[in-house]
């Protein structure tokens, strides 16, 4: 029970009697902080504050043990208004720190008073902040890309208050017009269901902006060395380190080397910031997992993976993804949830990449890959080989395993299977090129139609980084008279960057030598390719890479010579 009498005394009191006030009671007996007193006056309104700090700085200023306490106290406390709602208490505070950028020691101890400015409580403010609901701290999210705008919706979406970060001021001021700058299913809906109620894209995180629990989701590119750039990791750690407060935690979702959040980013937020890791502030890696297209809905499903600098970073982060989905994997260490993340995405490469080797095997035997696959997998659950493609494509699984490789190699060892299955992936893109140049060799002028310049068609994604049509297109067009491309998913401008005209179907189709399907967009399936086809040269050659038209037995149209994987 709390007895705020305890700590009171008036302006007159000498500073050597207030101190011995100080020691007269055990603090932690009626559940007051130490070290403090008010002071009131004779209707017993607060006029100061006095902390065992202030009073010897008062000392050392030449105070004198019998002077008034009302010359070492803080004149100026910051008074929190009773409520009956303690979320409204740490509103408040909060606001005042994001409004002042107080040191954390600033608002240490809170005194809350009623309408007549009378004390009714004084507590810790960090006990109150660690205990309260996780949804009222703010969140910040430094990268609007793929994963970090997603991410940030989601949350906004659940109820937190969320600042997205980018240093793309075109992105900020798209954002908050209500405009995604790419798409993703649903994405342009939750945003305008958000935007400046529970989310706004910001480019700083000062005042008002600041937050207390940063996500990191920055690119990690590779650079020409083949190495990942952590340049962009670098500039977050430093953009946040800057406005760090205590208490405040820090979460990775980068993709990045082993040990990179331990040894790069955590020195890194502890120079900027001056405050200790674990102890000050907390940090935690909690790998991004979700699927081009369906981001929306998997941020939802899937097991959050979750380690931490140390088990209450770990447990800060998952009392906020238990908002989002019931399954939380905790791993004991940053260093096992960042292996997390280039696990998975290696073994999906290692695995596309034996059904491509497959498919370079089968073309030299003649064999069909695809009866091959199903019928080695048709109840065999042992097996789960999947079907081929041409290449590999899109950031992460490009990227990832040469992560994975590099970070087996600083520790001396070389992996073959990463390695070796990045180098399939470009042996496909080979394969396909090789195909349409021999059949085009001898045709002047000839019209070359790539259906699909995204990375992938299902789920559909307007990304096309990593793209394999875009590495196909760079093959050929020296050997072709013309490319043309179409792909519903993928925005205008995006088609100009890589110098290619975009075409509807109609137009793709009429007088192609070459008609080649790059990814298994829906949209395609719609299409009736026979009637189309009518309109392209005679002969014209389908690589049909996903067998999305097989069902159509082109190969038995007169001029149609049809291939796939």
């Amino acid at each position: 029970m709390k007895k705020i009498d305890k700590i009171l005394c008036g302006p007159n009191d000498k500073i050597k009697n207030v101190l011995e006030k100080m020691g007269s009671f055990k603090p932690s007996d009626f559940d007051l902080p130490a070290g403090i007193v008010l002071v009131v006056d004779s209707k017993n309104k607060v006029l100061g504050i006095a902390t065992d700090g202030d009073i010897r700085r008062a000392l050392s200023r030449g105070l004198d043990l019998n002077g008034p306490i009302s010359d070492a106290m803080n004149k100026d406390p910051f008074l929190v208004e009773l409520t009956d709602d303690k979320k409204e208490i740490l509103s408040q505070v909060s606001n005042k720190i994001r409004e002042k950028h107080w040191h954390k020691d600033r608002l240490n101890k809170i005194v809350v008073v009623d309408k007549n400015r009378c004390p009714v409580d004084v507590f810790y403010f960090y006990d109150l902040w660690q205990k309260s609901d996780v949804r009222f701290k703010q969140i910040g999210v430094v990268g609007l890309g793929y994963v970090g705008l997603t991410l940030a919706l989601t949350l906004a979406d659940l109820g937190f208050k969320v600042k997205g970060y980018d240093t793309n001021i075109n992105v900020i001021k798209k954002l908050n017009l209500g405009e995604p700058h790419f798409f993703e299913k649903g994405l342009k809906e939750i945003l305008n269901n958000n935007i400046d109620k529970n989310f706004q894209a910001v480019n700083n995180f000062l005042g008002v902006n600041n937050s207390d629990i940063y996500f990191i989701a920055v690119g990690t590119p590779l650079g020409k060395n083949g190495k990942p750039s952590l340049d962009h990791l670098k500039s977050a750690s430093e953009t946040i380190g800057r406005v760090l407060k205590n208490g405040d935690t820090v979460i990775l979702r980068s993709t990045v080397p082993v040990g990179t959040t331990r040894d790069f980013v955590v020195p890194v937020l502890e120079k900027f910031s001056g405050l200790k890791s674990g102890e000050d502030f907390f940090v935690a890696f909690a790998p991004e997992r979700t699927v081009e297209g369906k981001a929306l809905e998997e941020l939802k499903k899937l097991p959050q993976v979750i380690g931490g600098l140390n088990w209450a970073s770990a447990d800060i982060t998952a009392s906020i993804f238990n908002h989002l989905t019931h399954s939380i994997v905790l791993v004991d260490s940053l260093e096992e949830a960042e292996m997390v993340k280039l696990v998975n995405n290696t073994y999906r490469d290692v695995v596309f990449s034996f059904a491509n080797e497959l498919s370079l095997v089968c073309n030299r035997l003649g064999i069909n890959t695809r009866r091959v696959i199903e019928a080695a997998n048709n109840g065999y659950e042992r097996s789960s080989v999947p079907m081929p493609s041409p290449g590999v494509g899109g950031v992460c699984l490009e990227k990832d395993p040469l992560i994975f490789v590099e970070s087996a190699k600083r520790k001396k060892y070389q992996p073959l299977l990463a390695r070796d299955s990045r180098k399939i992936s470009d042996l496909m893109i080979d394969f396909v090129a090789n195909e349409i140049i021999n059949f085009i060799k001898n045709k002047k002028d000839s019209k070359v139609f790539v259906m699909g310049l995204a990375f992938k068609g299902r789920p559909v994604t307007s990304d096309v980084r990593g793209s394999t049509s875009i590495k196909l297109i760079e093959k050929i067009k020296n050997k072709a008279g013309s490319i043309y491309v179409y792909d519903p998913a993928v925005n205008l401008d995006e088609v100009k960057k890589v110098g290619i005209k975009m075409v509807n179907p109609s137009e793709g189709f009429k007088k192609a030598d070459v008609v080649v399907v790059m990814n298994n967009n829906l949209d395609f399936e719609k299409l009736d390719i026979k009637k189309l086809l009518k309109t392209s040269n005679n002969p014209v050659f389908v690589f049909d890479t996903w067998a999305i038209f097989g069902q159509n037995d082109l190969n038995k149209l007169e001029g149609v010579i049809y291939k796939n994987l």
